[in-house]
């Protein structure tokens, strides 16, 4: 039964669509809703009358109602801590939501193209084309925020199949559920029976995959744990906005943080930690240059016999970096990593020539840096009981063992990106580390959006992550991206968490975005082919 468009608004039904997209995500979390929301603006812009300008249009709409809604944790850090007026500052969001809108804008516009040519197997093809528009959208603006697919996060079933092809391929099955409605709601043709078809086809082969993936190729039966003690020291972020009061306060904050530790490791079962990590936070800690506090950090280091990481600022020549220290437990620097994704306005700001005079960053200018920087920790040796008769002559023995984890540790919103993630455990880490200060983001949905990003981190990667933040959400994140103990938001505390080191590389891991790559060729050959048979009527390319 064909609905004529009269009697369902276009408008209205990409708003109902944008409105699902914000639902399905913190603070409402409704995932379930990911399924449907994009059958309304599916079902409009596959209507035989729509026009590509209007379908372009609708598009936007959706994913301006969308990122606007879901991303309002903008506003907040530009008011707060921007000292931005109020209008200022929602003008200011509702342009960047203009933009990233165009991607879903895009997205209507080539159904639209590809439906006038070929008919309904335009719906067909939507999966790989959201998938195409969604990785432009990271590429063009640099905002991977609130990919489709993260928002299964706490579906363990569903998002276990981003371990074959990351955020992307779960992004691809939500939008192939859409079609799938809107096809339902369209008479029966042999186009719905062949898509049908190709969609069980490809549900199948996953499956499959999955099958083949088997848990013991993933886990080990006895893997070594790690003990990590993590510092969440509350400080105010308005420490940058006051000059005034910053050399007390970030005095006060170092103090802070060294208490916190002692605490945790005294409080600790064990009175041990093989790791301290401490939240990125408005403390600014300048290890290279600053002998009194490396002295200070070295001296911890020493006295709780752990390793010590920590954000500070990196030097090299005239460059300054938000970096990551790494402090052995006999007082010496590892390696250093320098944050490679910068926040534009936050820690630099784009296109200096024409907007420094009148952008300031927030935080810092800082450049970028270009590794994924892994350090290799050498656990504390333990006793051991051994009972092999080889080694003993029938008798039980003891020996010492000791065991290595390697760390990679990204900042803040890198969280965000998979492809830069994933390069840690391409480079040998084996336990990842996040630090971050979620502060900016106030009472906003911008925490928990963000803890989301690196649990399906974890998942992608098969890896626990430890997330230390300033402020919370503090957690160990196991590599099923379950949560463990999280710590309270907006409290000063710590925790002592126990993370195992993992070895095992998954598919995504290693052969990265392939399905980004296998959509972008199917949605290139798709519009280029409309080109090509546009000459064609309409009403003879229905298949």
């Amino acid at each position: 039964m064909t609905i004529e468009l009269r009697r369902f608004s276009p408008w209205l039904a990409a708003i109902i669509s944008g409105a699902l997209l914000v639902l399905s995500f913190p603070k409402f979390e409704f995932s379930f809703l990911a399924w449907i929301a994009l059958a309304p603006l599916l079902f409009v812009i596959t209507q035989p009358e729509q026009t590509l300008r209007r379908a372009f249009a609708l598009g936007w709409v959706t994913g301006f109602v969308f990122f606007f809604f879901s991303c309002n944790w903008i506003t907040h850090s530009m008011i707060q801590y921007g000292g931005m007026n109020v209008i200022l500052a929602y003008a200011a969001a509702a342009l960047f939501t203009a933009i990233t809108g165009f991607f879903p804008a895009l997205f209507a516009l080539a159904i639209t193209r590809v439906q006038k040519v070929f008919g309904l197997w335009a719906l067909g093809l939507a999966p790989a084309l959201w998938v195409t528009t969604e990785w432009l959208r990271g590429v063009v603006t640099g905002v991977t925020w609130n990919a489709l697919g993260v928002s299964q996060v706490n579906q363990p079933t569903i998002a276990h199949f981003a371990q074959i092809g990351g955020t992307w391929l779960i992004s691809s099955g939500l939008v192939a559920s859409s079609a799938t409605i809107v096809l339902l709601i369209h008479r029966k043709t042999p186009a719905t029976r062949r898509i049908f078809i190709v969609f069980l086809l490809m549900l199948l082969i996953l499956v499959l995959v999955d099958l083949s993936y088997t848990p013991s190729s993933l886990t080990k039966a006895n893997p070594t744990e790690v003990t990590v003690a993590g510092i969440q020291p509350n400080i105010p972020v308005d420490i940058l906005t006051n000059p005034s009061e910053f050399s007390q306060r970030n005095t006060n904050g170092l103090e802070t943080n060294l208490k916190l530790t002692r605490e945790a490791i005294t409080q600790s079962p064990r009175k041990k930690a093989d790791i301290v990590v401490w939240a990125e936070s408005p403390l600014v800690l300048n290890y290279e240059q600053d002998e009194a506090a490396r002295n200070k950090l070295n001296a911890l280091a020493q006295e709780h016999h752990a390793y010590l990481i920590f954000s500070a600022l990196g030097h090299e020549g005239e460059n300054v970096y938000n970096s990551v220290q790494t402090i052995s437990p006999d007082g010496k620097a590892l390696k250093r990593y320098d944050k490679m994704r910068l926040v534009p306005f936050g820690e630099y700001v784009p296109f200096r020539a024409m907007l420094g005079a009148f952008v300031p960053a927030m935080v810092g200018d800082f450049t970028p840096g270009k590794t994924a920087t892994i350090n290799s920790l050498k656990l504390a040796s333990e006793l051991a009981i051994v009972q092999s008769e080889s080694e003993t002559q029938g008798e039980v023995a003891l020996e010492r063992t000791t065991d290595f984890v390697k760390t990679g540790t990204f900042i803040c919103y890198e969280a965000a990106y998979p492809n830069l993630v994933r390069q840690f455990v391409i480079n040998g880490a084996s336990l990842l580390i996040n630090v971050s200060d979620d502060a900016w983001f106030g009472n906003s949905a911008g925490a928990q959006q963000h803890l989301n990003h690196a649990r399906m981190r974890a998942i992608e990667t098969n890896r626990d992550i430890v997330r230390v933040t300033n402020s919370g959400i503090s957690a160990l994140i196991k590599a099923d991206g379950s949560v463990v103990d999280p710590l309270p938001t907006f409290t000063t505390t710590s925790k002592v968490w126990t993370a195992e080191k993992r070895a095992s590389v998954t598919l995504y891991t290693r052969r990265s975005d392939w399905i980004v790559i296998l959509c972008t060729i199917i949605s290139a050959i798709a519009i280029g082919a409309s080109f090509v048979y546009y000459s064609r009527a309409p009403e003879k390319s229905q298949i």
